[in-house]
């Protein structure tokens, strides 16, 4: 342990959670289900002493819709959104990520907020939270603001929260009727493993011409990234072999990876056109997952 005793809040509502979080700011950590806090406790590198449980919050815990989006309270754990008919009919890229973080004891207490939250380019919901044109709700004693989620991430463990403010919700774009989807993560093994390099992807077609494309990327840059220059080369063109050849191509020339003990940046940048290509290789030839409204994702 980093510290011989580390103190916990644990408020029963968010105006609670809120005026502590006021009063103590960088001295407390704000935590959900605690599953990146405790191995940080664990490896002696947590610097806050004191901790918010944010377990005991209702109003940070649901999962709602409204005409174009879905709305995901901070404390929602995986295993709930991967349960969520909601989810499972407008937004099942993310159902796809979920089911493939960590174990099952990490689905059952991890939340979606914590995974904004701990800020790693590896976390695997982050990915499709950018093809959907998330946004991250902020608040504090008195006020809120939302904020794009390109923008929320400033670097590894760093984003634009401040002190006093909470992670409290995520709306997402609810997904066209008919477009394809992809989540797709290379890691060391088959289960349990954080990626090497991640990628989601949305695209809508008419008949073979790409409607548009939203494509990004985990763990080749120091946050996720979105494919802008591969989105835009794709849009309005015929889906063919040639153009996935450019697509994954400029998707790999997106990222800035490093080498660690997971991989090297080369292999990281060739990982990402392989992923890509084989991603929409499979939508090209009819074996591509579909947004059905009202059909289950058993995932």
């Amino acid at each position: 342990m980093a510290y011989e005793r580390i103190e916990v809040y644990s408020p029963h509502s968010l105006a609670e959670a809120l005026e502590l979080l006021s009063q103590k700011q960088e001295a407390l950590r704000p935590i959900a289900g605690g599953t990146d806090v405790m191995v940080m406790i664990k490896d002696g590198v947590l610097k806050e002493k004191e901790l918010l449980n944010l377990s005991y919050v209702p109003e940070l815990n649901y999962i709602k819709e409204t005409e174009n989006k879905l709305l995901i309270g901070a404390t929602t754990k995986y295993r709930e959104i991967r349960r969520s008919p909601l989810v499972n009919a407008y937004t099942p890229i993310l159902i796809e990520a979920v089911r493939q973080i960590g174990s099952p004891q990490i689905q059952n207490l991890g939340t979606i907020g914590g995974n904004l939250g701990t800020a790693s380019p590896a976390g695997d919901s982050i990915p499709p939270l950018f093809v959907l044109n998330s946004t991250v709700k902020l608040q504090k004693l008195g006020g809120s603001r939302e904020v794009q989620i390109d923008k929320f991430f400033l670097g590894p463990r760093k984003t634009v929260r401040q002190p006093d403010e909470l992670i409290t919700e995520i709306s997402l774009e609810k997904m066209e009727p008919g477009s394809y989807y992809f989540f797709e993560k290379l890691g060391l093994r088959s289960a349990n493993a954080i990626s090497i390099v991640s990628a989601a992807g949305i695209i809508g077609l008419e008949k073979t011409t790409i409607k548009y494309l939203r494509l990004s990327l985990g763990a080749v840059a120091p946050t996720v990234i979105r494919a802008t220059e591969a989105e835009e080369e794709a849009t309005g063109k015929e889906l063919n072999e040639n153009l996935i050849h450019v697509v994954a191509k400029l998707a790999s020339e997106a990222t800035k990876p490093i080498t660690d003990i997971r991989g090297t940046a080369e292999y990281r940048k060739k990982a990402t056109y392989g992923i890509i290509y084989e991603a929409l290789y499979k939508i090209m030839k009819g074996f591509g997952k579909k947004v059905e409204y009202g059909v289950e994702n058993t995932g």
